[in-house]
């Protein structure tokens, strides 16, 4: 009961947060909020920031929960938090082949940096889908572990946007589409007796 009570705090907290910044994003211009982002607020320590401390600190996010696999406690939750953000990133693949919207700097003038991958399109970011699948499902079971994870899945989702890869609107609907997903995983778990504590 008690994770049911998280799970729904939880579940309202990010979906209302995440339509409010929709709808930013939305009233405001989705060209423009990413300008701002990209070109407007950008610089030296940014930069070095977003490509030298996020990106490396993306490897956490999978690497707590598959580090949870190898104590007794935690292997559950690890291996859902895997699935999860496997899932949400294999099903973001899917929805760019339907939707097919090209990556911001193929159509505005945007800066270009870091390692990302071009080889697909942008809507939605996949890099955010899958950080956000890792860390919801922890977040709802150990807080104190999973806050900072979805902390860390908000900063790449930032950063997708500075370095000039993604569009706000493809980070924040690809977070909510994430939510939806472990929100029906959730659901489908409860069932399973094999996750039952």
């Amino acid at each position: 009961m008690k994770n049911k009570l998280l799970f729904d705090k939880y579940f309202w907290f990010l979906f209302l947060g995440l339509s409010s910044l929709f709808w930013i994003d939305f009233l405001l211009g989705d060209n423009q909020v990413f300008l701002l982002i990209n070109r407007e607020i950008a610089n030296p320590n940014l930069d070095f920031i977003c490509l030298y401390i996020f990106v490396p600190l993306f490897l956490l996010l999978g690497l707590v929960p598959f580090s949870m696999i190898f104590f007794k406690r935690y292997w559950k939750l690890g291996l859902f938090s895997l699935i999860s953000g496997v899932l949400c990133y294999q099903i973001g693949n899917l929805i760019k082949l339907l939707v097919s919207q090209p990556r911001p700097f193929e159509i505005l003038a945007a800066r270009i940096l870091g390692p990302w991958t071009v080889r697909s399109f942008s809507f939605p970011s996949t890099t955010t889908m899958m950080g956000f699948g890792l860390a919801i499902p922890i977040l709802i079971e150990k807080p104190k572990y999973g806050l900072p994870l979805l902390t860390l899945s908000s900063l790449l989702g930032f950063s997708v946007i500075y370095t000039g890869f993604h569009f706000p609107q493809d980070v924040i609907v690809g977070a909510i589409f994430s939510l939806g997903i472990v929100f029906l995983m959730e659901q489908i778990k409860s069932r399973i007796k094999f996750f039952q504590v």
